[in-house]
């Protein structure tokens, strides 16, 4: 019961958050809608002894993170996506005949996918009512997995967004514990 008759303790809020990355070196923080957490699940290994089942943890994979983005004109969201994908080193058709013609192969790798012109570094940082860093979510080796560029419609008036589905080789999560607003390894 003391958390809740403390006015010194706050519980989390849902909208105080700020997502950091490269993407193309042109994203803005302010475009941001929505994001998931980063999240896990372990694989189970399974195992029958005399009518009884018996569980054994496996390997953990870290499931994709999804961020919703508005889509604006300045920057805009569509172009600066398209180029993280050629930064990634995709080639679009038109200019894989050139490459070719230079000695490129144009696939996407995770090396450029990763760097700043691709997605770049991926933070989620978690912040309480003064504004002040409570939690931060780094995603290790984030790229792009999937974009949805949403859909017209003359019906609606509502904001164009951006889907994106990032997927990253782990996450770390780093909580301030200090009033000096240094963060502690979790």
């Amino acid at each position: 019961m003391t958390f809740w008759s403390a006015a010194s303790s706050e519980p989390k809020r849902q909208h105080r958050w700020i997502v950091n990355m490269s993407l193309a070196g042109a994203f803005e923080s302010y475009l941001a809608k929505s994001v998931t957490k980063p999240s896990f699940e372990v694989s189970e290994t399974e195992h029958k002894f005399l009518g009884n089942t018996y569980y054994y943890p496996g390997s953990l994979t870290w499931n994709e993170v999804t961020l919703t983005i508005v889509n604006s004109v300045n920057p805009d969201g569509q172009s600066t996506l398209l180029k993280a994908l050629e930064a990634s080193g995709y080639l679009f058709p038109p200019n894989q005949d050139t490459a070719q013609a230079q000695d490129k192969v144009g696939t996407i790798n995770k090396v450029d996918a990763t760097s700043d012109q691709g997605l770049g570094s991926v933070t989620i940082t978690e912040m309480d009512g003064n504004g002040d860093k409570v939690g931060l979510w780094t995603l290790h080796n984030a790229f792009i997995k999937s974009a949805t560029f949403g859909d017209l419609d003359y019906e609606g008036d509502d904001l164009l967004n951006i889907e994106i589905g990032m997927r990253y080789d782990w996450a770390q999560y780093t909580a301030n514990k200090s009033p000096t607003g240094d963060y502690g390894k979790l």
